[in-house]
C-alpha cells in the first residue's frame, strides 16, 4: 500500500519500476514532482517496452538506486489502484498523470489476460479522458508499437498451431529455441495465445513445453 503520509514526510524519494509497473510510476512520480521533492525512477534490469514512450517520464529513467533516497517504494509489487489512492485523498490528477494511467489501464485491457475487463474500469478511463489524458497517442503506440520478436514467434506459434474439440482448442508449442530464436518472451508467447482466442470458434489456447514432454505452460480461456 502507497501511503501517501510517508510521501509527505520523505525528502529524496525513489520509485522502483519495470514495464508492467511503468504507467502507475510516472503517475506517482509527477505527483511526488509536484510536492517538490527529490524523486527519481529507477529501473534497474529490464528496459521500458517501446510502446510506453506515450508514457511521460518514459526517458528519465535511471539504472541505479540514491545512496541517499530515505523513502523506496517498489510499484513493481504494488496491486492496488493508483488511481482510486488518489480519489479517495482528493489528490488532483494532472494532464500528465492522467495519461500514465490512461495508459496503464489501455494497455493491460489490451495484453493481459488476467486483467478483467468490466464497466468500472472503462468508466475510470472515460474519467481519465476527461482530465484531458491523451489516450488517441496511447491508444496509437500501444496498439501499433509491438516488436518484431512478437511477429518472430507468432509467425513459429501459428504455424504448428493445432486445433482440437471442434476448433474449440488451440494447442500451441514452446521451446527454449523457439524463445532464442525469436528474440521473444514468454510474456508475448501469452499475448499471442490471447490473440488466437479471436479465431472463430476457438474458446480455450493452451501453450505445452516442448523441452519438457508437451508440460503446461499456460491455459487461457476466452470470455
Amino acid at each position: 500500500m502507497i501511503s501517501l503520509t510517508e510521501i509527505d514526510k520523505a525528502n529524496n524519494i525513489v520509485i522502483l519500476t519495470n514495464s508492467d509497473s511503468f504507467s502507475e510510476s510516472s503517475a506517482l512520480y509527477t505527483y511526488v514532482l509536484q510536492l517538490h521533492k527529490k524523486v527519481s525512477l529507477v529501473c534497474e534490469k529490464d528496459a521500458l517496452d517501446s510502446n510506453l514512450a506515450c508514457v511521460p517520464w518514459y526517458k528519465n529513467t535511471r539504472q541505479v538506486v540514491s545512496a541517499s533516497a530515505d523513502l523506496i517504494i517498489d510499484m513493481r509489487i504494488f496491486k492496488n489502484s493508483l488511481y482510486e489512492i488518489f480519489i479517495t485523498n482528493d489528490v488532483k490528477i494532472n494532464k500528465k498523470m492522467a495519461t500514465a494511467l490512461y495508459a496503464g489501464l489501455f494497455k493491460n485491457c489490451h495484453n493481459s489476460f488476467e486483467t478483467k475487463i468490466d464497466g468500472k474500469i472503462f468508466a475510470i478511463m472515460a474519467h481519465l479522458i476527461e482530465l484531458e489524458a491523451e489516450y488517441s497517442l496511447c491508444n496509437e503506440l500501444i496498439l501499433k508499437s509491438q516488436p518484431l520478436s512478437l511477429f518472430r514467434l507468432k509467425a513459429i506459434m501459428f504455424k504448428d498451431m493445432t486445433l482440437l474439440n471442434g476448433a474449440t482448442v488451440a494447442i500451441f508449442h514452446i521451446s527454449r529455441a523457439d524463445l532464442k530464436s525469436s528474440g521473444a518472451t514468454l510474456k508475448e508467447a501469452y499475448i499471442i495465445m490471447k490473440e488466437s482466442l479471436s479465431v472463430i470458434h476457438v474458446q480455450i489456447a493452451i501453450l505445452l513445453d516442448s523441452d519438457r514432454d508437451n508440460e503446461l505452460i499456460q491455459l487461457i480461456k476466452g470470455n
